[in-house]
């Protein structure tokens, strides 16, 4: 039998995301059971949403205290989809693990690692160990392409190793916009605001597609407040060191210039290593531009011998955003190793958000029948949406200082 979902939340991103996801994956793979939110008319008014997308959506409605309370005693409902504002997540996400529902969250995990890190920590204590199921719907972890790219890394050795990388997200957010307007977005009772909320899929983006040797691990940023209406911050500009074990002596043989004999005694300050470091910037104080002018989003993996690069572009025929992959091979002369590869490109929708959806959904049905979710086909662990979140604080509490994600999230 499929999962019984009951979906708490009724804000944009339910209606926007959510939803259409739902609809697709209903009845096969699950039931919408029902629907929650704190006031009666947010909820009527998602109901009313839900009436005119589909004729086979019907779920039953719920609101308020009462409400929540009559989801979780019910013993139809087998899980819960949490789509509520950052601040709201982590008490109702306690409440349904005490009330035995498997709980899919969504990211961020929780507004600050603290918080984040006492409830992983309780869950792993009190309630994995019990069968309860609880993964974070980070969509970003969840796309195709962006796995694939991580494939590609770690599969194509004829890459050649990471240099350097960039990450770059810049949106501009007009005062007034569906998402700006709510008053948790507003005024914000969260670190960072649109730059936790937006700039934690970036975070997960890193995760998914980079190798562990290549991964922040320390964080050196500045943040800004360019536009008031984005408070408390809107810009950030980072620099990513990886672990100290990545370092490696530089790469290939020394100079074929034969009047260019030295001994390390000889190069003023020491030779230097290769240390594959990143730099990000996330933005949503840009002006707003005509696409032809607008920075195209996304991560640029410069290898020895060749470029990976991840974008997010929008797709005028679907009227969506794709993700796209593209792998260049170095020039075959600029050192003898760039054409061991061919250059390939990919790109897709982002589906994200129905493919978290579906494996919960799947995770739940294996487990009613008796059956375990293998590890690899779990790709919302909390532990990982910890890890994204204590990046991103990192990021926002710098302060052009080196900060460590351990010291913030633990081992």
């Amino acid at each position: 039998m499929p999962a019984n979902i009951a979906l708490l939340g009724s804000g944009v991103f339910a209606k926007a995301s959510y939803l259409p996801a739902i609809m697709s994956l209903h009845p096969t793979v699950l039931k919408l059971h029902s629907i929650w939110s704190r006031s009666a008319s947010s909820a009527e008014g998602f109901l009313s949403v839900i009436q005119e997308s589909s004729s086979t959506l019907k779920p039953e409605l719920q609101h308020g205290d009462e409400g929540l309370e009559s989801i979780l005693a019910n013993k139809e409902i087998d899980g819960v989809l949490i789509v509520l504002p950052i601040s709201s997540q982590a008490e109702i996400i306690r409440k349904c693990w005490k009330a035995g529902k498997h709980v899919l969250s969504e990211k961020p995990i929780a507004k600050d690692t603290k918080i984040a890190k006492a409830l992983v920590d309780e869950y792993e204590r009190d309630y994995k160990p019990n069968g309860i199921i609880w993964r974070v719907a980070e969509n970003y972890a969840h796309e195709p392409i962006l796995r694939e790219a991580g494939k590609v890394l770690a599969n194509t050795p004829e890459l050649g190793p990471i240099l350097f990388w960039q990450l770059n997200f810049q949106g501009y957010i007009q005062d007034g916009s569906k998402y700006q307007s709510t008053t948790w977005r507003t005024i914000p009772d969260y670190q960072g605001g649109f730059l936790l909320d937006g700039g934690v899929h970036w975070i997960a983006l890193l995760r998914t597609v980079l190798p562990s040797n290549a991964l922040p691990s320390s964080i050196i940023s500045v943040k800004s407040l360019h536009r008031t209406h984005l408070l408390p911050h809107d810009t950030l500009h980072a620099i990513s060191l990886p672990p100290p074990s990545s370092t490696t002596d530089s790469h290939g043989p020394k100079t074929q210039v034969k009047t260019a004999e030295y001994s390390e005694s000889d190069v003023v300050g020491g030779i230097g290593k290769s240390t594959p470091t990143g730099q990000i910037t996330f933005s949503f104080a840009p002006p707003d531009l005509p696409p032809h002018k607008a920075v195209i989003n996304g991560l640029r993996i410069n290898t020895l011998n060749g470029l990976v690069e991840v974008t997010c572009q929008f797709n005028e025929e679907t009227k969506a955003r794709d993700f796209i992959l593209e792998v260049t091979p170095a020039n075959s002369n600029s050192n003898g190793n760039g054409s061991k590869f061919e250059a390939s490109k990919s790109s897709g929708p982002m589906d994200g958000v129905e493919i978290e959806i579906k494996m919960f959904s799947n995770a739940i049905t294996d487990a009613k029948n008796g059956k375990t979710t293998k590890e690899e086909d779990d790709y919302g662990k909390p532990r990982d949406a910890l890890w994204d979140l204590g990046v991103l604080e990192a990021m926002l509490e710098s302060n052009g200082k080196e900060l460590k994600v351990e010291s913030l999230i633990g081992k």
